[in-house]
Protein backbone atom coordinates (compact mmCIF):
# COMPACT_ATOMS: atom_id res chain seq x y z
CA UNK A 1 0.00 0.00 0.00
CA UNK A 2 1.67 3.12 -1.06
CA UNK A 3 1.79 5.71 1.75
CA UNK A 4 0.40 9.15 1.33
CA UNK A 5 2.78 12.26 1.02
CA UNK A 6 2.89 14.64 3.95
CA UNK A 7 0.49 17.78 2.60
CA UNK A 8 1.27 21.35 3.73
CA UNK A 9 -1.51 24.02 3.86
CA UNK A 10 -0.87 27.27 4.23
CA UNK A 11 -3.22 29.86 5.07
CA UNK A 12 -5.17 31.73 1.90
CA UNK A 13 -3.47 34.94 3.11
CA UNK A 14 -0.17 33.63 2.65
CA UNK A 15 -0.55 33.82 -1.29
CA UNK A 16 -0.60 37.78 -0.96
CA UNK A 17 2.79 37.79 0.89
CA UNK A 18 5.34 40.03 -1.01
CA UNK A 19 8.40 39.03 -1.10
CA UNK A 20 11.46 42.23 -0.50
CA UNK A 21 14.08 42.15 -3.72
CA UNK A 22 16.00 44.53 -1.18
CA UNK A 23 16.77 41.61 1.83
CA UNK A 24 17.82 39.82 -1.12
CA UNK A 25 20.24 42.33 -2.47
CA UNK A 26 21.28 42.84 1.34
CA UNK A 27 21.52 38.61 1.40
CA UNK A 28 23.86 38.83 -1.54
CA UNK A 29 26.05 41.39 -0.28
CA UNK A 30 26.25 39.91 3.09
CA UNK A 31 27.41 36.67 1.53
CA UNK A 32 29.44 38.54 -1.50
CA UNK A 33 31.65 41.16 0.43
CA UNK A 34 32.71 42.40 -3.19
CA UNK A 35 29.36 44.05 -3.85
CA UNK A 36 29.05 47.68 -3.42
CA UNK A 37 25.89 48.19 -1.99
CA UNK A 38 23.44 50.89 -3.16
CA UNK A 39 20.51 48.83 -1.54
CA UNK A 40 19.56 49.26 1.43
CA UNK A 41 18.49 51.96 3.63
CA UNK A 42 21.35 51.39 6.06
CA UNK A 43 22.11 54.71 8.86
CA UNK A 44 26.07 54.93 8.44
CA UNK A 45 27.41 52.52 11.82
CA UNK A 46 29.87 55.63 12.51
CA UNK A 47 27.34 58.20 13.96
CA UNK A 48 26.48 56.24 16.88
CA UNK A 49 27.99 58.02 19.65
CA UNK A 50 29.55 54.75 20.52
CA UNK A 51 31.23 56.49 24.27
CA UNK A 52 28.15 57.67 24.96
CA UNK A 53 26.79 54.63 23.86
CA UNK A 54 28.95 52.21 26.31
CA UNK A 55 28.72 54.06 29.35
CA UNK A 56 24.89 53.65 29.20
CA UNK A 57 24.96 50.17 28.38
CA UNK A 58 27.26 49.81 31.36
CA UNK A 59 24.23 52.05 33.50
CA UNK A 60 21.82 49.61 32.36
CA UNK A 61 23.21 46.57 33.49
CA UNK A 62 24.24 48.01 36.80
CA UNK A 63 21.77 50.36 37.74
CA UNK A 64 18.23 48.55 35.82
CA UNK A 65 19.42 45.25 35.44
CA UNK A 66 15.79 43.89 37.40
CA UNK A 67 14.12 46.12 34.38
CA UNK A 68 16.60 45.80 31.30
CA UNK A 69 16.68 42.04 31.72
CA UNK A 70 13.03 40.87 32.39
CA UNK A 71 10.00 40.93 30.69
CA UNK A 72 8.24 44.58 30.42
CA UNK A 73 4.77 45.99 29.45
CA UNK A 74 3.24 45.71 26.20
CA UNK A 75 2.87 48.92 25.39
CA UNK A 76 6.67 49.66 26.19
CA UNK A 77 8.83 51.28 28.84
CA UNK A 78 7.40 54.47 29.96
CA UNK A 79 10.18 56.37 30.91
CA UNK A 80 11.04 55.44 26.96
CA UNK A 81 7.54 56.59 25.91
CA UNK A 82 7.70 59.83 28.04
CA UNK A 83 11.03 60.92 26.14
CA UNK A 84 9.33 60.10 22.53
CA UNK A 85 6.07 62.15 23.73
CA UNK A 86 8.61 65.32 25.02
CA UNK A 87 10.87 65.06 22.00
CA UNK A 88 9.90 63.50 18.94
CA UNK A 89 5.97 63.96 18.58
CA UNK A 90 4.10 66.68 17.57
CA UNK A 91 0.64 66.05 17.72
CA UNK A 92 -1.37 67.88 20.36
CA UNK A 93 -3.09 65.10 21.77
CA UNK A 94 0.21 62.78 22.31
CA UNK A 95 1.29 61.52 25.59
CA UNK A 96 3.63 58.53 27.35
CA UNK A 97 -0.12 56.37 27.59
CA UNK A 98 -0.56 57.05 23.77
CA UNK A 99 2.54 55.63 22.56
CA UNK A 100 3.29 51.70 22.33
CA UNK A 101 7.01 50.99 21.44
CA UNK A 102 7.62 48.64 18.45
CA UNK A 103 9.72 46.64 17.09
CA UNK A 104 10.48 49.01 14.31
CA UNK A 105 8.04 50.98 12.61
CA UNK A 106 7.45 47.81 11.07
CA UNK A 107 5.83 45.75 12.86
CA UNK A 108 3.65 49.23 13.87
CA UNK A 109 2.66 48.55 10.16
CA UNK A 110 1.92 45.30 10.38
CA UNK A 111 -0.48 45.91 13.80
CA UNK A 112 -2.32 48.02 11.87
CA UNK A 113 -2.99 46.10 8.69
CA UNK A 114 -4.19 43.24 11.38
CA UNK A 115 -6.38 46.30 13.10
CA UNK A 116 -7.92 47.42 9.73
CA UNK A 117 -7.45 45.85 6.85
CA UNK A 118 -9.24 42.73 5.20
CA UNK A 119 -10.57 42.15 1.52
CA UNK A 120 -13.41 44.96 1.93
CA UNK A 121 -10.97 47.41 2.89
CA UNK A 122 -9.89 50.25 0.69
CA UNK A 123 -6.47 51.68 1.50
CA UNK A 124 -4.67 54.45 -0.70
CA UNK A 125 -0.95 54.46 -1.36
CA UNK A 126 1.26 57.05 -2.65
CA UNK A 127 3.38 55.77 -5.96
CA UNK A 128 5.56 54.89 -5.69
CA UNK A 129 5.26 53.80 -1.88
CA UNK A 130 7.44 52.05 0.85
CA UNK A 131 7.86 48.18 0.11
CA UNK A 132 7.88 47.38 3.48
CA UNK A 133 4.46 48.96 3.61
CA UNK A 134 3.40 46.66 0.61
CA UNK A 135 4.89 43.78 2.76
CA UNK A 136 2.80 44.42 5.75
CA UNK A 137 -0.53 45.04 4.23
CA UNK A 138 -0.80 42.46 1.32
CA UNK A 139 -1.51 39.38 3.87
CA UNK A 140 -4.75 41.27 4.68
CA UNK A 141 -5.72 41.07 1.20
CA UNK A 142 -6.91 44.82 0.74
CA UNK A 143 -8.30 46.65 -1.94
CA UNK A 144 -5.51 49.15 -3.11
CA UNK A 145 -5.93 52.57 -4.71
CA UNK A 146 -2.70 54.80 -5.16
CA UNK A 147 -2.19 57.87 -6.20
CA UNK A 148 0.65 59.40 -7.79
CA UNK A 149 3.24 61.74 -5.75
CA UNK A 150 4.69 64.95 -7.12
CA UNK A 151 8.15 66.62 -5.67
CA UNK A 152 5.57 68.36 -3.66
CA UNK A 153 3.26 65.62 -2.91
CA UNK A 154 0.32 63.78 -3.79
CA UNK A 155 -1.16 65.33 -7.00
CA UNK A 156 -4.26 66.99 -5.45
CA UNK A 157 -6.54 66.55 -8.33
CA UNK A 158 -6.37 62.50 -8.89
CA UNK A 159 -6.23 62.28 -5.01
CA UNK A 160 -9.54 64.18 -4.52
CA UNK A 161 -10.85 62.38 -7.66
CA UNK A 162 -10.13 58.99 -6.14
CA UNK A 163 -11.71 59.65 -2.82
CA UNK A 164 -14.65 61.30 -4.69
CA UNK A 165 -15.29 58.13 -6.63
CA UNK A 166 -14.70 55.12 -3.97
CA UNK A 167 -14.97 54.91 -0.26
CA UNK A 168 -11.46 54.78 0.93
CA UNK A 169 -11.00 53.62 4.73
CA UNK A 170 -7.00 54.26 5.06
CA UNK A 171 -4.37 56.50 3.72
CA UNK A 172 -0.88 55.59 3.96
CA UNK A 173 1.44 57.97 3.80
CA UNK A 174 5.50 58.77 4.11
CA UNK A 175 5.84 62.59 3.59
CA UNK A 176 8.76 63.62 4.56
CA UNK A 177 11.53 62.42 1.90
CA UNK A 178 9.84 59.90 1.00
CA UNK A 179 11.13 56.48 0.29
CA UNK A 180 11.72 55.70 -2.40
CA UNK A 181 10.68 59.00 -3.93
CA UNK A 182 12.90 61.22 -1.53
CA UNK A 183 10.05 63.95 -2.32
CA UNK A 184 8.51 66.14 0.72
CA UNK A 185 5.38 67.35 1.41
CA UNK A 186 5.08 70.99 0.90
CA UNK A 187 3.33 72.36 4.27
CA UNK A 188 0.16 73.81 1.93
CA UNK A 189 -0.18 70.06 0.96
CA UNK A 190 0.00 68.82 4.50
CA UNK A 191 -3.10 71.16 5.46
CA UNK A 192 -5.05 70.51 2.75
CA UNK A 193 -4.83 66.55 2.73
CA UNK A 194 -5.25 66.91 6.59
CA UNK A 195 -8.75 68.71 6.21
CA UNK A 196 -9.50 66.40 2.88
CA UNK A 197 -9.17 63.58 5.37
CA UNK A 198 -11.25 64.62 8.07
CA UNK A 199 -13.83 65.53 5.49
CA UNK A 200 -14.01 61.92 3.97
CA UNK A 201 -13.17 60.43 7.76
CA UNK A 202 -10.12 58.64 6.51
CA UNK A 203 -7.88 56.94 8.44
CA UNK A 204 -4.44 58.19 8.44
CA UNK A 205 -1.12 56.02 8.52
CA UNK A 206 1.37 58.50 8.32
CA UNK A 207 5.27 57.25 8.83
CA UNK A 208 7.64 59.57 9.60
CA UNK A 209 10.71 57.58 9.71
CA UNK A 210 12.85 60.42 7.88
CA UNK A 211 11.51 63.34 10.00
CA UNK A 212 14.57 64.43 11.34
CA UNK A 213 16.96 63.91 8.20
CA UNK A 214 16.53 67.00 6.78
CA UNK A 215 20.12 68.59 5.62
CA UNK A 216 19.08 72.27 6.88
CA UNK A 217 17.69 70.86 10.33
CA UNK A 218 14.15 71.60 9.20
CA UNK A 219 11.66 69.37 10.88
CA UNK A 220 8.10 69.60 9.09
CA UNK A 221 4.98 69.93 11.05
CA UNK A 222 3.08 66.14 10.67
CA UNK A 223 -0.01 65.73 8.39
CA UNK A 224 -1.47 64.25 11.84
CA UNK A 225 -0.75 67.54 13.33
CA UNK A 226 -3.20 69.53 11.21
CA UNK A 227 -6.24 66.71 11.45
CA UNK A 228 -9.43 67.42 14.23
CA UNK A 229 -9.78 63.72 13.68
CA UNK A 230 -7.37 62.67 16.19
CA UNK A 231 -9.39 59.29 16.17
CA UNK A 232 -9.00 58.44 13.03
CA UNK A 233 -4.72 59.38 13.51
CA UNK A 234 -1.89 57.14 13.65
CA UNK A 235 2.03 58.29 13.57
CA UNK A 236 4.46 55.93 13.46
CA UNK A 237 8.67 56.79 13.92
CA UNK A 238 11.97 54.81 14.49
CA UNK A 239 15.29 55.05 15.79
CA UNK A 240 16.20 52.84 13.43
CA UNK A 241 17.94 56.17 11.56
CA UNK A 242 18.67 58.55 13.87
CA UNK A 243 20.18 56.04 16.41
CA UNK A 244 20.60 52.73 15.04
CA UNK A 245 18.60 50.01 13.19
CA UNK A 246 19.83 47.20 15.53
CA UNK A 247 18.35 48.23 18.42
CA UNK A 248 15.08 47.53 16.42
CA UNK A 249 12.73 50.19 18.14
CA UNK A 250 10.02 52.01 16.69
CA UNK A 251 7.24 53.52 18.13
CA UNK A 252 3.51 54.02 17.04
CA UNK A 253 1.11 56.88 18.57
CA UNK A 254 -2.68 55.09 19.16
CA UNK A 255 -6.19 57.25 19.39
CA UNK A 256 -7.25 56.25 22.94
CA UNK A 257 -10.41 54.62 21.40
CA UNK A 258 -7.99 51.51 19.49
CA UNK A 259 -4.88 51.52 22.43
CA UNK A 260 -6.45 48.26 24.15
CA UNK A 261 -6.93 46.70 20.60
CA UNK A 262 -3.73 47.39 19.39
CA UNK A 263 -1.95 46.43 22.50
CA UNK A 264 -3.63 43.10 22.46
CA UNK A 265 -2.79 42.52 19.04
CA UNK A 266 1.09 43.56 19.91
CA UNK A 267 0.61 40.59 22.58
CA UNK A 268 -0.22 37.95 20.13
CA UNK A 269 2.71 39.31 18.34
CA UNK A 270 5.68 39.52 20.66
CA UNK A 271 4.58 39.71 24.28
CA UNK A 272 6.51 43.39 24.27
CA UNK A 273 9.44 45.33 22.57
CA UNK A 274 13.16 44.35 23.30
CA UNK A 275 13.53 45.62 26.94
CA UNK A 276 16.83 45.98 27.49
CA UNK A 277 17.12 48.40 24.23
CA UNK A 278 14.35 50.49 25.74
CA UNK A 279 16.21 51.09 28.40
CA UNK A 280 19.18 51.94 26.73
CA UNK A 281 17.95 54.13 24.33
CA UNK A 282 15.62 55.68 27.01
CA UNK A 283 19.18 56.91 28.97
CA UNK A 284 20.53 57.50 25.56
CA UNK A 285 17.72 60.25 24.93
CA UNK A 286 18.33 61.88 28.62
CA UNK A 287 21.94 62.17 28.27
CA UNK A 288 23.13 63.09 24.50
CA UNK A 289 23.23 66.40 22.91
CA UNK A 290 20.00 65.51 21.40
CA UNK A 291 20.12 68.26 18.92
CA UNK A 292 24.12 67.94 17.85
CA UNK A 293 23.61 64.16 17.55
CA UNK A 294 20.78 65.07 14.61
CA UNK A 295 22.85 67.83 13.49
CA UNK A 296 25.66 65.96 12.84
CA UNK A 297 23.59 63.23 10.86
CA UNK A 298 21.45 65.95 8.76
CA UNK A 299 25.03 67.53 7.93
CA UNK A 300 26.69 63.87 7.53
CA UNK A 301 24.35 62.31 4.86
CA UNK A 302 24.23 66.07 3.07
CA UNK A 303 27.84 65.79 2.60
CA UNK A 304 26.84 62.05 1.32
CA UNK A 305 24.30 63.11 -1.56
CA UNK A 306 26.70 65.73 -2.79
CA UNK A 307 29.14 63.25 -3.57
CA UNK A 308 26.89 60.94 -4.88
CA UNK A 309 24.93 63.88 -7.10
CA UNK A 310 28.61 64.87 -8.50
CA UNK A 311 29.59 61.47 -8.93
CA UNK A 312 26.36 60.65 -11.40
CA UNK A 313 26.89 64.06 -13.07
CA UNK A 314 30.64 63.33 -13.94
CA UNK A 315 30.38 59.91 -14.70
CA UNK A 316 26.72 59.09 -15.68
CA UNK A 317 25.12 62.27 -16.98
CA UNK A 318 22.04 60.62 -18.84
CA UNK A 319 20.85 60.01 -15.12
CA UNK A 320 18.23 61.95 -13.66
CA UNK A 321 16.65 62.84 -10.91
CA UNK A 322 15.33 65.38 -8.29
CA UNK A 323 17.80 66.60 -5.71
CA UNK A 324 16.11 65.76 -2.25
CA UNK A 325 16.19 67.96 0.71
CA UNK A 326 16.77 65.02 3.00
CA UNK A 327 16.91 61.58 3.63
CA UNK A 328 19.07 58.82 2.53
CA UNK A 329 18.74 57.68 -0.85
CA UNK A 330 18.42 59.28 -4.83
CA UNK A 331 15.67 58.13 -6.98
CA UNK A 332 17.30 57.91 -10.32
CA UNK A 333 15.77 57.21 -13.45
CA UNK A 334 18.18 55.21 -15.97
CA UNK A 335 16.95 56.16 -19.03
CA UNK A 336 16.55 53.26 -22.33
CA UNK A 337 17.16 50.51 -20.28
CA UNK A 338 15.15 47.98 -18.86
CA UNK A 339 15.21 48.17 -15.09
CA UNK A 340 15.53 43.57 -14.80
CA UNK A 341 18.37 43.77 -17.40
CA UNK A 342 20.16 46.50 -15.65
CA UNK A 343 19.90 44.85 -12.27
CA UNK A 344 21.39 41.81 -13.70
CA UNK A 345 24.00 43.79 -15.04
CA UNK A 346 24.54 45.56 -12.37
CA UNK A 347 24.75 42.71 -9.98
CA UNK A 348 26.99 41.15 -12.45
CA UNK A 349 29.39 44.40 -12.33
CA UNK A 350 29.85 43.79 -8.61
CA UNK A 351 27.06 47.09 -7.55
CA UNK A 352 23.69 46.65 -6.19
CA UNK A 353 20.96 49.06 -6.34
CA UNK A 354 16.96 48.38 -6.30
CA UNK A 355 14.83 48.72 -8.97
CA UNK A 356 11.59 50.94 -9.13
CA UNK A 357 9.48 48.44 -9.65
CA UNK A 358 9.34 46.85 -6.43
CA UNK A 359 8.10 50.21 -4.77
CA UNK A 360 5.00 50.36 -7.27
CA UNK A 361 1.77 48.91 -5.80
CA UNK A 362 0.52 47.36 -9.44
CA UNK A 363 4.18 46.43 -10.05
CA UNK A 364 4.58 48.13 -13.04
CA UNK A 365 7.70 48.71 -15.32
CA UNK A 366 9.65 51.15 -13.86
CA UNK A 367 13.06 53.03 -15.06
CA UNK A 368 14.27 53.95 -11.77
CA UNK A 369 16.28 53.58 -8.95
CA UNK A 370 16.58 53.93 -5.62
CA UNK A 371 20.00 54.41 -4.58
CA UNK A 372 21.21 54.85 -0.51
CA UNK A 373 23.87 56.84 -0.13
CA UNK A 374 24.57 56.61 3.43
CA UNK A 375 26.17 54.01 4.20
CA UNK A 376 29.22 53.55 2.04
CA UNK A 377 32.48 55.78 2.18
CA UNK A 378 33.89 57.89 -0.85
CA UNK A 379 36.15 55.89 -2.44
CA UNK A 380 33.22 53.17 -2.38
CA UNK A 381 30.63 55.77 -4.12
CA UNK A 382 33.00 56.63 -6.73
CA UNK A 383 33.78 52.81 -7.94
CA UNK A 384 30.11 52.06 -7.35
CA UNK A 385 29.17 54.67 -9.60
CA UNK A 386 31.91 53.87 -12.50
CA UNK A 387 30.32 50.07 -12.01
CA UNK A 388 27.04 51.38 -12.93
CA UNK A 389 27.87 53.87 -15.67
CA UNK A 390 29.79 50.44 -17.46
CA UNK A 391 26.55 48.35 -17.02
CA UNK A 392 24.85 51.24 -18.42
CA UNK A 393 27.17 51.91 -21.20
CA UNK A 394 27.04 48.07 -22.24
CA UNK A 395 23.10 47.97 -22.69
CA UNK A 396 23.66 51.41 -24.82
CA UNK A 397 26.34 50.58 -26.94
Amino acid sequence: METEKPSIFSAKRTSFVRTSVIREILKLTVENSDILSFAGGLPNPNLLPKDVLNTVMESAVKENISTAFQYGDSSGYFPLRREISNKLTDVSWASPESITITHGSQQGLDILGKLFMDSDTNVLLEDPVYLGALQAFSPYNPNFFSVPIEPDGPDLYLLEEIISQNKIHVFYVNPSYQNPSTYTWSLEKRKQIAKILDEKEIILIEDEAYRYLDFNGIVYPSVSSFRKRSDLTFVLGSFSKILSPGFRLGWTVVPEVYRSLFTSIKQGNDLNSNQFSQVVVSKLLNVLDWKGHLYSIQNFYSEKKETLVSLLRKYLPEARYTIPEGGMFLWVEYPQVSSKEFMNRCLASGVAMVPGTEFSPTSRSSSFFRMNFSFLEKENLELGVKRITKAYRDINT
